[in-house]
């Protein structure tokens, strides 16, 4: 890949600025709905003059503030500032430096911490209002539905004593914070004051744990996929094809798009073998050739009018994982045996919501006394805990493992006939009681001139058609499922969907990460891994010692079917049988089914979900691997989905199948990691077989398009049989056009690397944030990022999609993601399928021509070129390219942009916020380097075509290198963004230039890093 070396190895200097968040619908409320600008500004520069040690200052020279009394403190505590606005708070015990620790997160982010404890608690209603159409409350219902707030209630008494001294002393700082201080501008657009503000409570930290934990676990895909397989099989019953195979095998696949695995060696290491033995690939299949044997069609549309509530709803939309463009992460460890100096590295970037404020708050905690403690690194705000981080002698990271670790059931209940409301479950010969568990709904109504005006919405149906309960009803022997739908409202035969997850009982996250805190060695780091219950993740470690290592943390349920080595009905990953039993019209049993979760027998160390899980030693994991680094990027750790079929594999002890997950990432992120780390490994591909930490900034800001890398050499081909004498008409006339000539050959000499191409743009070449003129290669392979992302989305539209539209499914097409799966198994395939999938269908079938399969494929693919070039010299994309048909003009930056929004909009958005401006006042965002599946993630839509939709939301919210030694960690990191949530404060967007150049800025650790680098300090005193 080209890359314009940077003008220095500087890691630090001061960034220039950038640009605003545009909203995606639903997720924040319209410009004007709330705020009065003028009101909101002078609230700005009053917060200021309020705080004065808030205009931290730059540079070596140091302020001091006046020591500083509060009630709640023990003891003194001295909270120094450095130069990117970040707390390192010195306190002599562990209450004051969690005290601390909420005073200082209050101080910075309370709009944001108030934000997310309504999110999770489903009242943001009463800080924001109903919203437009009611969005905000129907919002509310459905987090009340599920109940996170109940499970962060349930979840506070099993917590140890110390994690529930952590909570109380750290909500003691937050309020300690807002009993002395005005609240955040926000409030005032708002129009509420500090009565109508709740006191923080150890609940509200944990539901917002709750809340991270359950966006990034939560799946429910067992919906999306029973109601898209219903309909591939009503459409190939009428047209006679195989629509169980369309959607497993050619379209939903379950193989990545490459099949690197972190743990190479596991299937074999682990002893796990097919469970079918030589049986062929869904072997199970059959028994879902009918979906409605299973599931009732009631329950199907019922699902199908759910999912389209849900979709508008930006919480529960990530649900739906496999289907929309999913938030990844990447790690990689490098042991030291394969280091430049001799010691093990770390990358981790978490890819998370690119908002404002950022979604980590960088922290440093130091207790001096008998158990010291000293720990930095990221929290989420609102918790006191660093979630990811170092101490003196491990760092770890982190990714996120989607693991299945929910069910949809559909339930058969009893009604009270005086209430209308479900009271049982029906479970074979026996009821399951149902809870009613009363629910009072507010909203605030910003914008009539009365401050606190929050009023009660009565239950029942409101113009906007949202349905306001009176309870949520919960089954309680499923882990406290909530219903989340009425299927069928007959006496006789009453449904109900519930949902059944591992987080929505009591759980322990928080007593990990204060042991990791403390932690010294690899097994204090396992130790705390047995109380993170839920919110898979991927965890790397590295230690002082030299010890590099990966685990899978979170607990998986055991199902009954497939601990006996069977599917019953429907897989796992679609809508389950809750009853179960099939009954027949008599209501008597026409057989057992079995779909539960297996009751708890065999209860392992730290568990907390009352039923059987996989055993901590079957989880992925390795230590030390002789290979000499390991890679996450949310791919599928251990290949069990590799041949497409997640079903086929043994548990270790044989006893059952191993079933993780349906599905992964699709692997690009992965597959580039890895060529990366092999080729500097090995001289022979111009390496120099040593890693540096130069080498891992190096691959952390890579833009290399895998995807391209794969298809590129389609079109070249394609290309060049169209040249070929002798070629129809139809194919040859797409290679004589001199445009598509032209691309062809940019693409061809294309490195499939995606930098902006223009001076505004921000790319890893250029310097903490300083902008330089972009490089002619830079200008070819950014004109080819344009030509390539618009091709991938016509190529699709001219292949899948056209062919799901033909047999009536253009309404249940796969994600963008999916269909560039779908796209390379047919391509790789062709010359034995001539490009018709197991399902029958031809997907090259090119329309108003009658000629040989590879002749239509190369038509396809040509036309598609074709029809990108159309598109960019349309009237679509004016306001970049100006309808321009020189391709040169067609720079990536000014389609691949990236705006940092705020739940309020302007003024807090960056931009206008934070000395950044808009690319042009028709290009909204900043230009950045980037592009679908890069290792710098900045994905968007494969089918992206329009002018906005390039722009990407989620991306790395947190860059971290660290090398471990005997004496000590090297650490850097940055944020998209800076540590201050206030409008006009100097660390409101301070860290945000470097983050859009890929630079960082070190972790200041030791106390005399800490001093040298000093911006501010303030003493604190216990008070009265």
């Amino acid at each position: 890949m080209y890359v314009r070396a940077k003008r220095t190895s500087s890691v630090v200097g001061v960034p220039q600025g950038g640009d605003p968040p545009l909203r995606r619908e639903g997720e924040s409320l319209p410009e004007g709905y709330i705020m009065r600008r003028h009101r909101i500004l002078a609230w700005v520069v009053l917060w200021a003059l309020a705080f004065p040690s808030f205009g931290l200052r730059s540079g070596r020279s140091a302020g001091q503030g006046a020591p500083v009394p509060i009630r709640g403190l023990q003891d003194e505590v001295r909270v120094v500032r450095d130069q990117f606005g970040i707390p390192h708070i010195f306190a002599r015990n562990d209450h004051d430096v969690y005290f601390m620790m909420g005073y200082v997160q209050a101080q910075d982010r309370f709009f944001q911490m108030d934000f997310l404890r309504r999110v999770a608690s489903g009242t943001l209603a009463e800080l924001f209002g109903r919203g437009p159409n009611d969005a905000v409350l129907a919002q509310d219902i459905q987090l009340r539905v599920l109940g996170l707030r109940r499970a962060a209630e349930a979840s506070l008494p099993v917590l140890s004593a110390e994690a529930q001294a952590v909570l109380q002393a750290f909500a003691d700082g937050v309020n300690a914070f807002l009993r002395d201080n005005p609240l955040p501008p926000e409030y005032t657009a708002l129009e509420l004051t500090k009565a109508a503000i709740p006191a923080w409570t150890p609940v509200d930290s944990i539901v917002i744990g709750k809340l991270l934990a359950f966006q990034l676990s939560f799946g429910l895909d067992d919906i999306d996929f029973t109601v898209r397989l219903a309909a591939y099989q009503q459409a190939g019953q009428t047209l006679g094809f195989d629509g169980t195979k369309l959607f497993f095998e050619d379209v939903f696949r379950s193989a990545p798009f490459d099949p690197s695995v972190s743990i190479p060696e596991a299937l074999t290491a682990r002893g796990a073998s097919r469970a079918a033995g030589s049986a062929p690939t869904f072997a199970w299949s059959r028994q879902v050739e009918d979906i409605t044997r299973w599931v009732h069609p009631e329950t199907i549309r019922a699902a199908r009018e759910y999912l389209q509530q849900i979709a508008e709803m930006p919480f529960l939309r990530q649900a739906l994982g496999r289907t929309t463009a999913p938030q990844g992460s990447n790690w990689w460890i490098v042991s030291g045996a394969k280091t430049d100096t001799g010691f093990p590295m770390l990358a981790n970037d978490p890819h998370l919501g690119l908002d404002t404020p950022a979604i980590f708050y960088e922290m440093h905690l130091v207790v001096e006394g008998p158990n010291p403690m000293n720990v930095m690194g990221v929290s989420f705000a609102g918790t006191p805990v660093i979630v990811l981080g170092r101490n003196e002698r491990i760092a770890w990271g982190a990714t996120t493992n989607p693991m299945d670790v929910t069910d949809v059931y559909e339930e058969r209940v009893i009604v009270d006939i005086s209430t209308q409301l479900p009271i049982a479950a029906i479970f074979r010969d026996r009821r399951r009681p149902i809870v009613a568990i009363p629910q009072v709904f507010r909203a605030n109504q910003p914008g009539n001139g009365t401050t606190d005006d929050l009023t009660v919405i009565p239950p029942g149906t409101l113009p906007s058609g949202v349905s306001v309960p009176p309870v949520a009803l919960v089954i309680p022997e499923r882990n406290n499922a909530p219903i989340i739908r009425v299927v069928k409202a007959d006496l006789l035969d009453f449904r109900v969907l519930s949902v059944q997850y591992t987080g929505f009982g009591p759980t322990r996250e928080l007593d990990t990460f204060l042991i990791w805190h403390r932690a010294k060695n690899l097994d204090d780091f396992k130790r705390g891994l047995q109380y993170f219950d839920f919110g898979s993740q991927n965890w790397a470690y590295m230690d002082v010692d030299g010890n590099i290592a990966y685990f899978t943390s979170g607990e998986l349920p055991l199902r009954e079917d497939l601990e006996e080595g069977m599917v019953d009905g429907l897989p796992p990953f679609f809508i389950r049988n809750g009853a179960g039993a099939l009954f027949r019209q008599d209501g008597s049993i026409e057989r057992i089914v079995k779909n539960e979760w297996m009751p708890l027998q065999n209860r392992q160390p730290g568990q907390a979900v009352p039923f059987e899980v996989l055993p901590f030693e079957e989880m992925p994991q390795v230590v030390n691997p002789p290979l000499g680094f390991i890679v996450n990027a949310n791919n599928d750790p251990i290949g069990t989905t590799l041949d497409n079929d997640p079903l086929n594999q043994r548990r270790r002890t044989g006893r059952g199948i191993l079933y993780l997950n349906p599905g992964y990432n699709i692997g690009a992120r992965m597959g580039r990691i890895v060529r990366l780390i092999q080729r500097e490994l090995d001289p022979a591909q111009g390496g120099d077989g040593r890693i540096s930490l130069e080498d891992m900034q190096r691959f952390q800001a890579n833009v290399q398009m895998l995807d391209a890398e794969v298809f590129v050499p389609y079109i070249r081909r394609a290309f060049e049989n169209a040249r070929q004498s002798g070629a129809p008409a139809p194919l040859a006339a797409l290679a004589q056009e001199a445009r598509v000539a032209e691309a062809v050959d940019r693409l061809t000499r294309w490195d499939f690397s995606a930098p902006t191409g223009i001076p505004e743009g921000y790319d890893a070449a250029d310097v903490n944030g300083q902008r330089q003129p972009p490089a002619s290669e830079e200008i070819a392979a950014s004109v080819a990022a344009t030509i390539y992302s618009l091709w991938r989305a016509r190529i699709i539209a001219n292949t899948i999609d056209a062919t799901l539209a033909r047999v009536g499914l253009a309404a249940y097409r796969p994600s963008g993601t999916l269909a560039v799966v779908a796209v390379r198994n047919l391509l790789d395939n062709f010359s034995r399928t001539q490009g018709r999938g197991a399902s029958g269908l031809n997907f090259f079938d090119a329309p108003g021509v009658d000629l040989s399969p590879e002749i239509e494929r190369d038509i396809l693919i040509l036309k598609s070129l074709q029809e990108a070039l159309d598109r960019l010299a349309s009237d679509e994309f004016r306001a970049a390219f100006n309808n321009s048909t020189n391709q040169e003009d067609y720079r990536w930056g000014k389609l691949h942009r990236l705006v940092l929004r705020h739940r309020l909009g302007d003024p807090f958005n960056i931009p206008p916020a934070g000395g950044f401006a808009h690319l042009a006042s028709t290009l909204q965002g900043v230009a950045v380097d980037g592009g679908f599946e890069v290792v710098d993630a900045s994905g968007h839509d494969a089918r992206a075509e329009g002018l906005n939709a390039f722009m990407f939301s989620s991306g790395p919210a947190r860059r971290f290198l660290g090398e471990v030694r005997p004496d000590g960690l090297r650490a850097l990191q940055v944020i998209p963004g800076g540590q201050s949530g206030i409008l006009g404060h100097p660390h409101y967007a301070s860290q945000l230039g470097l983050w859009l150049t890929n630079d960082y800025h070190p972790l200041w650790f030791t106390p005399e890093e800490v001093e040298r680098n000093k911006a501010f300090e303030q003493v604190f005193r216990p008070g009265t």
